[in-house]
């Protein structure tokens, strides 16, 4: 039997949302959350609504907080429209939108409620939007799993059968209408504390309210949605965790499985091929009743082993050596690194910096060019230095592969050998053995970096 997976997990106890949402010291936590991000964008003076800035929210807050608690007490708490605009990155076009201040906070509060009851609830695999849970935390139990199932097979033991997929869509398809199957799912999350397990009509429509928000267009039409999550508000990422919990259990109900989820990415791993074929049945069969299908263009079936032989009873399941999720990847001995583009833009970052800094040596010797080389690079190589490269903590936190460190660290003595003697290729190492560059001039290397951690 394989080792269980250990997460990083937070003791909790279910919340009576019903008697918290009366809370004013509740909103009042909220309020100043909302102000710290908005002063750290610069926007603390800036307008939160009419009449009031962030500023003065903050400053208010506590007689701002017993008014909110008061008319949520009573019963009377209406949140307004919420306001359609689209946003344009990377030449897609998607609908996001904005609720009002007293909204945010309020959808805030209970998004913080919902998630802690859902914690207690159980999210089995799901390691998106939560606490103390990030893609890297999905990765190391992954990296876990893989140095599990290579220590009872040995190195040159039969491989581990990977299925990666995601959701067709995922945010803009979910059903929100009233006969969705979201909502039970929901309704017991948020009972959950609660004395029987129930909560009222005017705690519920207040949860609804905020799960599917009136929204208003530019032309001012309100409208409500029948699918689709209402991106921009609050408790949106609650929701996208719960929308599949069925599945997230049926997969989990396989013995010795492997299974993260990160929003609608999600992985499964078995020693057994047949298992991990019934794990993609049960799957494709629950889905079906939730509203939501696979993107089969975008599906991977990987066998995991050193030699990268496809499985030879279904090819479907190409042999590779590593598995590229979330931004990471996992090799098949179980160790970790950044993913494949992030490292080019780690090395690129570097070696552009190297560049520039290349005109204003060109009257030094080799090897005084390569001084300054070299401590350009370990500035950009000193995590606690404001000139550090983007993205070097998470390499170092995240990378326990040594290999990979190894390769950064030639390709960037590599250029700074180039640049220092102007020969192209590995000829630079002539001038500039590695030696000179590690001993001599000081170079930072990564390996030692990490080990250091």
């Amino acid at each position: 039997m394989l080792e269980p997976v250990v997460t990083e997990s937070i003791d909790t106890d279910p919340v009576d949302i019903e008697v918290a949402l009366t809370q004013p010291r509740l909103y009042e936590d909220m309020i100043l959350r909302v102000f710290t991000k908005r002063r750290q964008q610069g926007q603390a003076f800036n307008a939160a609504a009419d009449g009031l800035t962030y500023f003065d929210a903050v400053t208010n807050r506590r007689s701002l907080a017993r008014a909110i608690a008061r008319t949520v007490a009573s019963g009377s708490y209406r949140p307004e429209p919420v306001r359609l605009w689209f946003l344009e990155t990377k030449g897609k076009r998607r609908a996001a939108h904005m609720p009002g201040f007293i909204d945010h906070v309020v959808g805030a509060a209970l998004y913080q409620l919902l998630s802690r009851n859902a914690r207690a609830y159980g999210l089995p695999g799901v390691y998106s939007y939560l606490p103390g849970l990030t893609n890297a935390t999905a990765m190391r139990d992954l990296a876990r799993f893989v140095r599990a199932h290579r220590r009872r097979v040995g190195p040159k033991g039969p491989p581990l059968y990977v299925l990666q997929s995601d959701f067709d869509k995922y945010g803009d398809t979910l059903p929100v209408g009233p006969d969705a199957p979201l909502w039970p799912i929901l309704y017991d999350i948020a009972a959950l504390g609660s004395p029987g397990r129930e909560i009222s009509g005017d705690t519920w429509n207040l949860i609804t309210a905020f799960a599917r928000p009136v929204v208003r267009d530019a032309d001012g039409a309100e409208f409500t949605r029948r699918s689709g999550l209402v991106m921009g508000t609050p408790i949106v990422p609650l929701l996208a965790n719960l929308a599949v919990l069925p599945m997230d259990d049926a997969v989990l109900g396989i013995r010795d499985v492997f299974y993260a989820r990160y929003n609608d990415d999600f992985l499964l791993a078995h020693p057994d091929l047949a298992a991990i074929q019934e794990a993609d049945a049960r799957i494709s069969s629950v889905i079906e009743g939730l509203g939501v299908s696979r993107k089969s263009e975008k599906e991977r079936r990987t066998a995991l082993s050193a030699n990268g032989i496809p499985a030879p009873a279904d090819p479907a399941y190409r042999g590779r050596n590593r598995i590229d999720y979330l931004g990471l990847s996992v090799t098949h001995t179980g160790t970790m690194a950044v993913g494949p583009h992030r490292l080019r833009r780690f090395i690129g970052r570097v070696t552009t910096r190297i560049d520039g800094a290349a005109p204003a040596l060109s009257a030094l010797p080799t090897t005084e060019r390569a001084r300054h080389l070299v401590s350009t690079v370990n500035v950009m190589l000193d995590a606690t230095d404001p000139f550090a490269v983007p993205g070097l903590s998470a390499l170092l936190q995240s990378t326990t592969d040594r290999g990979v460190l190894k390769d950064l660290d030639f390709r960037i003595a590599r250029k700074i050998v180039q640049v220092a003697s102007g020969r192209s290729g590995l000829r630079g190492f002539r001038a500039l053995p590695p030696r000179v560059l590690y001993h001599d001039l000081g170079l930072v290397s990564l390996v030692h970096l990490r080990n250091l951690r």
